[in-house]
């Protein structure tokens, strides 16, 4: 009997249960197979039992709808169930697997994971929808890729919609299998085909033998797809017998191939190579060769950057087509990332105290030279960006900032710098604030381990000029033990403009709490009460840790609190709270304190992140 039209069925149900079944009463497209599954009932019992089963679906009223549209789909699955089949009309092959020779070496696969453990990963692997990459991580950690019935649905997620996915599968899960899905990715493998392809050649390069690898680009790199060519090519740098061949990719038409070809060069690194990048590097090609000349490791490469980029200053100090030399000069820069070497920190001594050269016109090569310094890190660039501060009004403090952090003494950094911030409207003042902030771990930060304050690298004057500053949450950061001027100004804060909902009153209370001053049980009670019960729809983590944090006595008056609030699910929170609170013992309090005093050791928010909900 033909089952099209219990299957179209089953979709309308579905689409009901979805609407929800007080729609299911007089539903135009059930009314409308109705006749079809009558006529069909003509001839088959099943088929009339089916027809009356949608008939009292239309017919029943909305309150009775919901059972009888759970008993068609109880019926209509059960027909359904018995009419699938196990047999496949596609020919039957055996399953690739590695050579004996490759199998030996490779780590043996699981056998015995069930099925239903393995349909999860299957389903991320091969569908479409949200949650996708926790399950693939979920499986990897898992060890799930390693089963033969997973491997050939990895190779083909490279082909992913969903960027994540296959990078995900490139970078980390396929390598870890090895030599197992060398065959599903031989067997998947186009050279006509995209990106997916390309990464399924750079899996197999990594894996097979070396000269059957060699074969392998050569072909794709003459024949391939763009995607698959550009692969080749680059992973062509492997092989020096082939630099004559890459070398004339570098001059195709296509700027993907001519891109990879700069890689492969870079790889290569041999002298003619070397040259071959640095004529890139001036020509149209400059964009696509400034990484490759990063990644070369040829000394003399970077040696002749050097000298055209100090060509590029003297025709920028003589003002001779001062745009264009900076924009090859600023290339030049950009390629010498990575290159830790005195002469590049020579030339750029050189350049950012060349008068001639700090001209409006070269505003961002002097910003990439001054970052270029920093990320040297080498003492002697350090040395040279601590001077920059003082040239170019104060343009370069947050740079000469930066580095005095990383060499000089927390004395001598606040002693040259702190005065930069009596005028907070001042770019450099704004610049070291910037600084301030990036430097030091926020209060989040600190308080989940994931970043600690290290008290060794600032000098304590800081607090106090944030508190003339009114920097509030910088002094949040730096204040460490207690200080009455800080525990002044904080307490003060809480009073001003009191919100428990905003991280500024948070985090000052945090640190009175830590601090262990008297008041700030009270401080916290007066602002919750204060507030009202209208702001109150969701509290987070810190919020919660730190009502957790009020003595005992305080119990009865969050208890109050939490029974006037108008919000269901923060009431329950408040008085499960305030029920832990009553209950804590004294004496578990006072081990509790002196636990606290030995944490302070191993970081100062030892004792606050030890009672975190």
């Amino acid at each position: 009997m033909s089952i099209d039209i219990l299957y179209e069925l089953q979709h309308e149900v579905r689409r009901l249960f979805i609407a929800g079944s007080g729609m299911a009463a007089g539903d135009l497209r059930l009314q409308k197979m109705l006749p079809r599954l009558q006529s069909l009932g003509e001839s088959a019992p099943v088929f009339q039992r089916m027809a009356q089963a949608v008939s009292q679906v239309l017919e029943t009223e909305a309150s009775g709808s919901a059972g009888k549209l759970l008993e068609l789909g109880m019926l209509l699955n059960s027909v359904l169930y018995t009419q699938g089949r196990t047999e496949t009309k596609e020919s039957l092959e055996p399953v690739a697997s590695a050579s004996a020779s490759a199998s030996a070496t490779a780590a043996p696969l699981p056998a015995s994971i069930p099925y239903r453990k393995l349909h999860p990963l299957k389903e991320a692997l091969t569908q479409k929808g949200q949650g996708r990459m926790e399950q693939l991580r979920i499986g990897y950690d898992e060890g799930l890729f390693h089963d033969l019935r997973v491997i050939p649905a990895a190779v083909s997620a490279l082909d992913d919609s969903y960027a994540e996915i296959p990078e995900f599968l490139h970078r980390q899960v396929l390598p870890s299998i090895g030599a197992a899905a060398l065959p599903a990715l031989r067997q998947q493998f186009n050279r006509d085909g995209g990106r997916g392809d390309a990464r399924r050649l750079e899996l197999l390069h990594a894996g097979l033998p070396a000269w059957e690898s060699e074969k392998l680009l050569l072909e794709a790199a003459a024949e391939g797809s763009i995607e698959v060519r550009a692969a080749a090519v680059e992973r062509l740098g492997d092989y020096p017998q082939h630099e004559d061949l890459i070398m004339g990719y570098a001059d195709d038409k296509r700027k993907e191939i001519r891109k990879a070809a700069l890689y492969a060069l870079s790889r290569l690194g041999t002298d003619e190579a070397a040259a071959r990048l640095y004529k890139a590097l001036g020509s149209k090609d400059q964009e696509l060769a400034i990484e490759p000349v990063q990644l070369c490791a040829a000394g003399g490469l970077t040696l002749a950057v050097l000298e055209q980029a100090d060509s590029m200053l003297a025709r920028i100090v003589q003002g001779t087509n001062v745009k264009d030399a900076a924009q090859h000069l600023m290339a030049d820069i950009r390629s010498l990332r990575g290159k830790r070497v005195p002469e590049v920190v020579h030339f750029l001594e050189k350049l950012l105290s060349s008068p001639g050269f700090l001209l409006p016109e070269t505003d961002a090569v002097q910003e990439e030279a001054a970052d270029l310094l920093l990320a040297l890190d080498m003492p002697e660039a350090y040395r040279v960006a601590v001077t920059l501060y003082e040239a170019c009004d104060r343009k370069f403090t947050p740079y000469s900032f930066r580095a005095a952090l990383r060499i000089l003494p927390p004395e001598a950094v606040y002693d040259r710098f702190a005065r930069e911030l009596k005028d907070l409207k001042s770019p450099a003042a704004k610049g070291l604030v910037r600084v301030l902030y990036d430097e030091t771990p926020s209060i989040h930060e600190q308080l989940y381990g994931q970043e600690d304050f290290e008290e060794s690298r600032w000098d304590p004057r800081w607090v106090h000029l944030f508190i003339k500053l009114n920097e509030v949450e910088l002094v949040c950061r730096f204040a460490r033990e207690p200080d009455p001027k800080v525990t002044k100004f904080i307490v003060a804060k809480c009073e001003e403009r009191p919100n428990f909902n905003t991280a500024k009153t948070v985090h000052l209370l945090l640190v009175l709490f830590r601090q262990q001053h008297p008041e700030a049980p009270r401080l916290l009670m007066d602002i919750l009460e204060k507030g009202g019960n209208k702001p109150f729809y969701y509290l987070d983590r810190l919020q919660l840790t730190l009502l957790s944090l009020l003595p005992k006595s305080y119990a009865p008056s969050l208890q109050r609190f939490a029974e006037g609030l108008s919000y269901q699910g923060i009431r329950n929170q408040l008085l499960d709270i305030a029920e832990t609170v009553a209950s804590a013992q004294e004496a578990e309090q006072e081990q509790a304190d002196s636990s606290n005093q030995e944490k302070k050791g191993q970081g100062l928010w030892g004792w606050l992140t030890s009672r975190m909900l």
